[in-house]
């Protein structure tokens, strides 16, 4: 979980498959690409909150309603490499960068399939509070 790969632009544009422990695919539809004939901006970002959420319920148990901390989105980002259009399936990978006591900061890689660059490099940063405490999120952050 130690963070050997940079977080600078270039080294995130070496990024591999094997960067990235946890994958899912995704077949891109009609209605993700934009008008220039790419995938829509926004669509990055559903591919991210996707795999992430996926990681956590499936390997980690999570369940938003029976959870007693609330999970808040606190940074986003997406650094893009290369273009993507329907049609074609996308290979997404997920690594964890940092793990703090009330924090867990996500790295995703989105690559093409049978293609070895990667496409675009996103993540966030997730902040967990207590659900019960009564206090809002925001005014805790």
């Amino acid at each position: 979980m130690g963070d050997t790969l940079g977080l600078d632009l270039p080294s995130k544009k070496q990024r591999l498959r094997k960067d990235y422990a946890y994958r899912l695919d995704y077949r891109t539809r009609w209605a993700d690409n934009d008008m220039f004939h790419h995938l829509n901006n926004p669509i990055y970002g559903v591919l991210i909150d996707s795999i992430i959420n996926d990681f956590l319920i499936k390997e980690c148990g999570y369940n938003m309603h029976s959870y007693p901390r609330t999970a808040l989105v606190a940074s986003t980002y997406c650094d893009y490499f290369g273009s993507v259009a329907y049609p074609s399936m996308l290979d997404v990978g997920l690594r964890v960068v940092k793990l703090g006591n009330n924090s867990v900061t996500y790295e995703c890689g989105i690559f093409e399939e049978d293609q070895e660059q990667v496409k675009a490099v996103g993540g966030f940063t997730q902040i967990y509070h207590r659900t019960e405490c009564g206090v809002d999120a925001h005014e805790r952050v």
